[in-house]
């Protein structure tokens, strides 16, 4: 008979590899969807036609949030109709590229989680969170650029291709442990 310790490192090995191994099927599913599928298809006429009213509402919204959480901090901060922020009628940001907008980072996370290793309810409980976690990133990522764009402009190219850059792999890594706890929590009530 296997002593209990024995049992329970070896039980906590295989469950680590598991772990392991759903974290790389979700990084690479999560580039291998984007560089294949996502990409070519918001080039595309037809992706750039059926995104562009999303693009639209999601501007709308993460210009007028950005707007309405630093009016403390600015009095005079405002976003035109065309999705640009001023502060002291100075313009300090633009969304106009699609990309910004988190949009193509929710179209990859959603086509991960469809084919990530996870049972169809988890998957239904766990879309609305990472659409929200993505979206919250986007919203932080703008806060982020506004501030760097109104008092060092000089960082600002480095802090929009790096630093929000890790921002946004944070929060992609925040979401397959937030599909992990999904999948522990519903084995450990046995109702799976």
């Amino acid at each position: 008979m296997p002593n209990l310790s024995t049992v329970g490192v070896y039980t906590k090995f295989l469950s680590l590899t598991g772990k392991t191994k759903r974290f790389l099927i979700f990084i690479t599913l999560y580039f291998f969807i984007g560089n294949l599928i996502i990409n070519p298809f918001e080039e595309s006429h037809f992706g750039k036609a059926l995104l562009f009213p999303i693009h639209e509402i999601l501007s709308n919204i993460i210009s007028y949030s950005c707007t309405l959480f630093l009016q403390p901090f600015y009095p005079d901060i405002h976003s035109s109709v065309d999705h640009v922020i001023f502060i002291s009628n100075k313009p300090v940001i633009i969304l106009k590229i699609p990309g910004c907008t988190g949009l193509g980072s929710m179209l990859r996370l959603s086509l991960t989680l469809l084919f990530y290793p996870l049972l169809w309810r988890l998957k239904l409980i766990a879309w609305p969170i990472s659409m929200f976690t993505i979206f919250f990133a986007t919203i932080l990522h703008f806060l982020l650029l506004i501030l760097i764009a109104n008092h060092l402009i000089e960082l600002f190219q480095f802090a929009h291709n790096w630093l929000t850059k890790a921002i946004f792999y944070w929060f992609y890594f925040l979401c397959w442990l937030i599909w992990e706890q999904l999948r522990v929590k519903c084995s450990s009530y046995n109702v799976c």
